[in-house]
């Protein structure tokens, strides 16, 4: 199955790429289906010889089981994938040099805060993985279970990332292989969880992620002298439409300043994409600017 199965008006953003399936997060998925509807018992778990920091999993996936989780992916490309085509039209920037720091406030009463700030962690995770250092990934990965714990996500998906944490302190396994994990938890297996009935959870962490996604593409571009690619890139109608449902459904005048800047940001990127004529510098530079203050709240 490729991610255009999923949402057929959306192949021209996925360009038709399959979902990877690592061994260890195929033995994550029946954790995570647990208690989602099924009668039958989980899976048996195989115990498995100590590596540093893997959490234990079920040995075996039902491929039903799986085939309904794949079904949970929908249009919003992963940060790898808004990578992989920044640098395919000639924007080789470093984009940890644009990240600014985000950090999750899991104590936050504001449920929209803490979903959205776990998303832009999850996304600079997924920028940085391949070139961070091992103390700032730690930190980063600690962020994320922090945000998924604060929303409820469940103890699985914790036991899941403290394994990737032990893993990264112990020097164990490659950045490759921890990439293509976090893309997958990301993509796939957030998607699934049930954050206790909160329905607007997964998207605001997918927003978070897509803007944190906006905001570097905006600033690499215009550092390349490539505003064009943001053209390209960022002009999303159908995205801007999915997020835009579920702010409207939280209003804007009830003071949450987090659905306040997220909607000012998806209405320029709006008004962006019903321009036929190429975005301007001006454009570009102002899709910095708010997703900037929106990332600057959190």
């Amino acid at each position: 199955m490729t991610r255009g199965d999923v949402l057929p008006g959306a192949q021209w953003i996925f360009r038709s790429l399959p979902v990877k399936l690592t061994p260890s997060f195929l033995m994550f998925v029946p954790l995570m289906l647990v208690g989602c509807g099924e009668d039958k018992p989980p899976a048996s778990v195989t115990e498995v010889a100590p590596a540093p920091a893997a959490a234990q999993m079920p040995s075996k996936v039902n491929p039903a089981d799986l085939e309904k989780t794949t079904r949970k992916v929908t249009l919003v490309p992963s940060p790898v994938e808004m990578q992989r085509e920044l640098q395919s039209l000639g924007v080789d920037k470093d984009l940890k040099d644009f990240i600014t720091g985000v950090k999750v406030n899991a104590t936050s009463d504001n449920k929209d805060q803490v979903a959205v700030a776990t998303g832009v962690v999850i996304a600079d995770v997924l920028f940085t993985v391949l070139q961070s250092d091992d103390a700032t990934l730690v930190a980063q990965l600690s962020q994320v279970k922090a945000g998924l714990g604060a929303l409820k996500g469940g103890k699985d998906i914790a036991a899941y990332i403290d394994g990737m944490i032990e893993q990264v302190k112990a020097g164990a396994g490659d950045r490759k292989t921890l990439l293509d994990e976090m893309d997958e938890l990301s993509a796939v297996a957030i998607p699934e969880l049930e954050f206790e009935g909160e329905a607007s959870i997964v998207p605001m962490i997918q927003a978070g992620s897509w803007m944190e996604g906006v905001h570097l593409i905006a600033k690499a571009s215009m550092a390349a002298g490539k505003p064009q690619v943001c053209d390209q890139m960022l002009k999303q109608p159908m995205i801007v439409e999915y997020f835009k449902e579920y702010t409207a459904q939280k209003g804007e005048d009830d003071g949450n300043a987090v659905i306040q800047h997220l909607s000012a940001s998806l209405a320029k990127l709006e008004a962006i994409a019903a321009k036929t004529e190429p975005m301007t510098e001006s454009d570009v530079s102002e899709i910095t600017s708010l997703t900037g203050a929106l990332l600057g709240i959190l």
